[in-house]
């Protein structure tokens, strides 16, 4: 039990620390170093390269976290083994495998293989904004993929925590499953995923705290004096 939790712990916490992080670079990067138009060629999209490249180890690095995340929550708090475990890690999969493909997406945008070949062929502005602007097909289909998995996925685990962790992690949870979904429906943008990072932080924190209180055997460790007692 107590490695589950570390696992979940360091999963949930370690994306919304990735995300936070890749967040914040690419606003910089926007803000500071790249100047974007609203409609952008594929030259001005070429000259943040590097910067694609950043943001992509970054947003990895949050799929790499949601992916332990995923592991770790199926064993914590759902019985290992049982089919809600095996439904929730299945949907986590998916939700990572989207949130990878969003990123992948956003990569390509920036590229100097896709931006130098679109320029080799000096087709008018009009076509290359409308190759640049395509990509974002593959970014947003990453991020709904992302976020409508991540209801069930969150959802059967939020359940578990409930009975195997604790009320405080089950809500936050619920929370986390419906942030993101609910950000597309009504807003049409992935600004649920900024919930979604706070409540990670949050969760990983509780559930790394509950992991040093907790043995591997699956009990809870004695207070601290309680064998001197018995003896």
């Amino acid at each position: 039990m107590r490695t589950s939790l570390r696992v979940a712990g360091w999963g949930t916490l370690g994306f919304g620390i990735a995300f936070f992080a890749t967040f914040l670079i690419n606003a910089l990067v926007n803000a500071v170093l790249v100047d974007y138009p609203e409609h952008p060629l594929a030259s001005e999209m070429a000259a943040d390269h590097w910067g694609g490249v950043l943001f992509l180890v970054t947003w990895s690095s949050c799929g790499a976290a949601l992916g332990v995340a995923t592991v770790g929550l199926a064993s914590a708090a759902l019985r290992p083994g049982g089919a809600p475990a095996r439904i929730s890690a299945v949907f986590g999969t998916i939700a990572t495998a989207g949130w990878l493909m969003s990123g992948a997406a956003g990569l390509a945008q920036r590229s100097a293989l896709l931006n130098d070949g679109i320029a080799a062929e000096a087709a008018a502005p009009a076509v290359e904004r409308a190759v640049v602007a395509g990509l974002f097909i593959g970014v947003h289909t990453g991020g709904v993929l992302f976020a409508t998995a991540a209801v069930p996925w969150l959802a059967v685990a939020a359940v578990g925590a409930a009975r195997r962790i604790s009320k405080t992690v089950s809500v936050l949870l619920w929370i986390a499953a419906l942030a993101s979904f609910a950000g597309f429906v009504v807003l049409g943008a992935q600004y649920g995923f900024l919930i979604v990072m706070a409540v990670f932080v949050f969760v990983g924190v509780i559930l790394l705290r509950r992991a040093r209180r907790t043995v591997d055997a699956g009990g809870t460790a004695p207070p601290v004096g309680a064998a001197a007692v018995g003896a």
